[in-house]
């Protein structure tokens, strides 16, 4: 914004440069809704610690890459399946109650659906690229097939509702390398046999559920595969 002087201040230039190379940050506004400028062609786009309830006029982001909305409250996530080049997506701590929108887009690697009130794992992409979902601090109670996802290594399910991982061999994909399911409601620790064909599995949390929290001789949050 200029002064009455007409000079520039130096938060307008660095926001000019930033829009010049395609990324708009609007992180703490205290934005109702989502506004988009027109005539912009952005790669990315930042609305964190706002109060957005619905995610609008995405499409005018066909080139929009990242996009991130942490802290609002979105409800439903409408929207981004506008977006089929998106390849980073972040809407953790926000109200959502289900995941959709996801089906289309094949070239997402990084999603973020942490702290909201998600109940099952659903209409994830197949086929697509994706290698990191964190979904942890939701109300999930069971892992869902996720084995049509190929590429992914990271999967967070901690602080869930989570008690029994019987199906973990069917509905895991391969190429598991790190899964976190701390803080959930496991209570049988003989059940992490059912892990033994993630021949992948590097890292395992399974810290502060019942059946960690019963036994003392379990004190670490952490395990590797080979020693099951």
């Amino acid at each position: 914004m200029a002064d009455r002087e007409g000079n520039t201040s130096a938060d307008d230039n660095e926001g000019d440069e930033e829009m010049a190379k395609g990324v708009l940050d609007l992180e703490g506004q205290c934005l109702n809704h989502v506004q988009i400028p027109d005539g912009v062609d952005l790669k990315t786009l930042i609305l964190d610690n706002n109060n957005i309830a619905r995610l609008e006029n995405l499409e005018k982001c066909s080139q929009l890459s990242q996009l991130s909305a942490i802290n609002n409250h979105i409800v439903r996530m409408s929207g981004v399946e506008t977006i089929s080049g998106l390849t980073v997506l972040s809407l953790s701590n926000n109200s959502i109650i289900s995941i959709e929108g996801l089906d289309q887009l094949k070239q997402l690697t990084w999603l973020d659906l942490s702290s909201n009130s998600i109940k099952t794992i659903e209409h994830l992409p197949h086929g697509g690229k994706l290698h990191y979902i964190d979904l942890s601090d939701n109300d999930i109670s069971m892992i869902s097939d996720l084995e049509h996802l190929k590429e992914l290594k990271t999967l967070l399910l901690h602080s869930n509702n989570i008690s029994t991982i019987k199906s973990a061999a069917q509905h895991l994909p391969q190429s598991l390398t790190v899964l976190s399911l701390a803080d959930n409601n496991l209570c049988d620790l003989n059940e992490i046999c059912y892990l033994n064909g993630l021949d992948k599995l590097q890292q395992l949390s399974i810290a502060d559920n019942p059946c960690v929290l019963s036994s003392p001789d379990n004190q670490y949050p952490f395990t590797t595969k080979r020693l099951f």
